[in-house]
């Protein structure tokens, strides 16, 4: 009697479900359209916030930006109609594959114009690279109106249609954070800092995307809920924490900074490896800015992105400008002094100068150059005109007591020098002018006059006079201390015969000169080579000698020890050498303006130190020791030489380089062996670590297949029933029990107390429906499959029967 009951209700619950596929259902159709509309919103508000942020955040300017929201908007409208319903009937393929014919037609037809978009949108990117990591990358200088929204809009619409997969057609988290994540990763990584109205923009977004595909029977409520209540939080938080933005806490900033530094070290040594060579970078900062030759008082260096100083070309920067602050001459262990104006001025008074005897001395490389830029100019009148630049330095907030002066510049009578030939002193003004050469400009002209033609006059008598005053004075060496340093410059001073003259005359200037190469490359080499650069040093030691320390114990620095370091060694060469600290400015830095000029704002972090050796005839010269800038003077001359070998001198470096690479094969094998218990150790955990990988892999990937995950929710609930099944059949169900016929019903029922008959039958016509009916299968029902399939793994879980 019961079966034949059991039987009849079967049969009318299949007739229900036959039916119910014609009932309207007004209500369910609302809320989908409503659905679908929150869903239209929330993808056109994502496209259009993460495009805003890489507007905002490599300051992309362009006047036909404004298309990219109608855009973003018609995008959008397409997807939200496209992913609406899961099953793809023929209009929608249709009209999708119309939709790519037609993009694709488009490409082709505006493949220039889009790439001449995407050249426009890298140079906007490497310029925020080049202003942040102070790299040399060479923008393509592409500057069509139009073209980058023409680049643009491609990519936005790819970027809507994967967006609008995991927000319309189903709230997939993990594809929104596949694609969101790497832009933003990669949009920081590159120095873009978008404004903070777009983060906040950018923040709210990712919570309201994050809560709504976590939330499976509420959806956009709860995203719109957790948004709401992070809006009423986070807006009056932000009112109350503004006043207190201004508060210092030493503490706290000091270990921020410590973390920004160690982060921004990791790109300074990565991104270079991974560009091939294209980038340079230099991360430097001198405790915030240009300070006196005090050494190791600080531990490590911090900066903070303030603008230092506004440097404005009216020509084209042709090479790294450096604005010299302070200038170090006597070394005492633990700073770098500046000179004695006493020594300067009795000295100066024997010298043919007019006026201002520190004033002439600074003009003297300029007017030096100008005098023979003239005298070549006579002698090939009208082909040549005059390489005087013109810099203009404005000070923002860098340390008021210098002015910052380039290479080869000319001073007018109003400023003035400190200790005879040293810094110059802060204006009260905050413009400086100043006519200058660039530096390989003035080396040029200037050692075109220097060998083998008759240097005397006036200025190059002074020039000699101010020559033998530095080789008397930054000469200067500590009478005690320095012994290692002392040893190894003599031996190497030795072994080179530097300083030695064949014929026992003086060396003529330019055998000078190639001499101070020679100890150049040296000094560079033995720096680079034995010393690595880090920002995050101790402070020095009560009796502890600075330049003995970073060479021979720690021998780790910034530029401070990289260029103290090198000032000793060039004096103990011979070379006259000053300690200076300045700002500089990597030609890529600066951005042309609408009146042909070329800006570059530089931060604190764009202080810096370097060396400064006296050249004979040529003038103080400056020398780059620092890891990241030394690329910076590659003698020109030695490339050249370079590229015009004869093949007899190329098969030679042949075979030189197939000798040093047989050398270095040695030394890996070497290497290898001596340590081959610790690569068989790191093999064993590698080995662990892929062992439970692929352990974690197949639990989850039998996790998916049990609960069905990624399926669609009637697969999703086959699949649930035919994994409890499973569990049933481990604790002695038959096989012959089945929904239909109640057996697995009441199976369930002995095994799970809180299995209720309401439940078995909401089972019964679930698995049913999910097999035969045609009314699909809600999310919600697949969510309760799974809740149940926990309930009875839990009770069957150490019961038996």
């Amino acid at each position: 009697m019961r079966k034949k009951q059991t039987q009849k209700e079967q049969n009318n619950m299949e007739v229900l479900i036959l039916d119910s596929g014609y009932v309207p259902q007004s209500e369910k159709k609302q809320t989908e359209k409503g659905g679908m509309f929150l869903s239209f919103l929330v993808l056109f508000g994502a496209v259009g916030v993460l495009a805003g942020s890489l507007v905002s955040a490599f300051s992309i300017r362009d006047e036909r930006l404004w298309l990219l929201i109608p855009g973003i908007f018609l995008f959008s409208l397409f997807f939200s109609w496209f992913y609406a319903d899961r099953r793809l009937d023929s209009r929608r393929i249709y009209g999708f594959l119309a939709i790519v014919i037609l993009y694709m037609a488009v490409c082709f037809v505006l493949q220039n114009r889009i790439t001449a978009g995407f050249y426009q949108t890298a140079d906007f990117v490497m310029s925020r690279i080049n202003q942040v990591y102070h790299g040399n990358m060479r923008l393509y200088g592409a500057y069509e109106s139009g073209d980058m929204v023409i680049f643009w809009l491609p990519v936005l619409f790819l970027v809507t249609g994967l967006l609008g997969a995991g927000i319309v057609r189903r709230r997939n988290w993990l594809l929104i954070l596949s694609i969101l994540f790497p832009l933003v990763a990669l949009m920081m990584i590159a120095g873009g800092r978008p404004g903070n109205l777009w983060m906040y923009f950018l923040a709210m977004s990712i919570l309201l995307l994050f809560t709504a595909g976590r939330s499976y029977f509420c959806g956009w409520k709860a995203g719109l809920t957790a948004l709401l209540a992070a809006v009423v939080v986070s807006v009056p938080s932000w009112c109350i924490s503004m006043p207190l933005a201004g508060v210092e806490i030493p503490a706290i900033q000091r270990g921020t900074t410590r973390i920004q530094n160690r982060l921004l070290q990791s790109l300074w040594s990565f991104l270079p490896k991974i560009s091939g060579g294209n980038l340079q970078l230099s991360l430097e900062g001198i405790a915030g800015g240009v300070d006196n030759g005090e050494l190791g008082t600080t531990d490590g260096v911090f900066f903070t992105g303030v603008d230092a100083l506004k440097v404005t070309s009216v020509q084209r920067p042709s090479e790294t400008v450096y604005l010299r602050g302070y200038i170090g001459e006597t070394y005492t262990g633990n700073s770098f002094e500046p000179g004695a104006e006493e020594n300067f001025q009795n000295a100066a008074a024997v010298w043919k100068t007019d006026g201002d005897s520190s004033i002439y001395i600074q003009n003297l490389p300029f007017l030096r150059t100008m005098y023979y830029e003239k005298q070549s100019s006579g002698k090939n009148a009208g082909e040549s005109e005059s390489a005087v630049n013109q810099i203009t330095v404005e000070n923002l907030n860098a340390n008021p007591e210098y002015t910052y002066v380039p290479y080869d510049a000319f001073l007018n009578d109003v400023y003035q020098i400190s200790n005879g030939d040293g810094a110059v002193c802060g204006q009260s003004r905050q413009d400086d002018i100043f006519s200058c050469y660039w530096r390989s400009n003035a080396k040029e002209i200037l050692e075109s006059y220097r060998d083998g033609k008759d240097t005397s006059g006036v200025l190059n008598d002074t020039e000699k006079s101010y020559r033998n005053f530095c080789s008397t004075y930054d000469l200067q060496i500590p009478e005690k201390g320095l012994e290692r340093l002392k040893k190894e410059c003599a031996e190497a001073k030795e072994e080179n015969h530097w300083g030695e003259s064949e014929t026992g005359v003086e060396m003529p200037d330019w055998a000078v000169a190639d001499e101070y190469e020679e100890i150049r490359k040296y000094v560079v080499k033995r720096l680079l080579r034995d010393c690595s650069y880090e920002t995050d040093t101790d402070k020095l030691k009560d009796g502890q000698d600075f330049v003995e320390t970073f060479l021979y114990d720690t021998k780790e620095g910034y530029s401070m020890h990289f260029a103290a370091a090198a000032t000793m060694m060039f004096r103990m060469f011979g070379v006259p050498a000053r300690y200076v600290v300045g700002y500089v400015a990597p030609q890529e830095l600066f951005s042309e303006n609408a009146d042909q000029t070329y800006t570059a704002v530089l931060e604190d972090d764009n202080a810096h130190t370097w060396v400064e050796i006296y050249q004979p005839f040529l003038g103080w010269t400056p020398v780059e020791v620092t890891p990241g800038m030394e690329t910076e003077f590659v003698d020109q001359t030695e490339e050249k030489e370079q590229s015009d070998r004869v093949p007899e001198e190329a098969k030679t470096e042949t075979e030189e380089e197939e000798i040093s690479v047989s050398g270095f094969a040695v030394r890996i094998a070497g290497w290898f062996t001596g340590h081959l218990a610790d690569i068989l150790k790191l093999c064993a955990v590698l080995c662990l670590l892929m062992l439970v990988l692929g352990s974690g892999i197949k639990i989850r990937a039998a996790h998916r297949a049990h609960y069905g995950v990624g399926e669609d929710p009637a697969e999703a609930v086959r699949a649930i029933y035919r994994y409890i099944c499973r569990i049933l059949y481990k604790k002695g169900m038959s096989k012959d029990c089945t929904a239909a016929d109640g057996g697995t019903i009441r199976f369930i029922r002995d095994f799970c107390p809180v299995f209720t008959e309401e439940d078995g039958n909401r089972l019964q016509k679930l698995i049913l429906r999910a097999s035969y009916g045609n009314e699909p299968v809600t999310e919600e029902e697949r969510l309760w499959m799974r809740q149940l399939c926990r309930q009875i793994k839990r009770s069957v879980r150490g019961k038996k029967r």
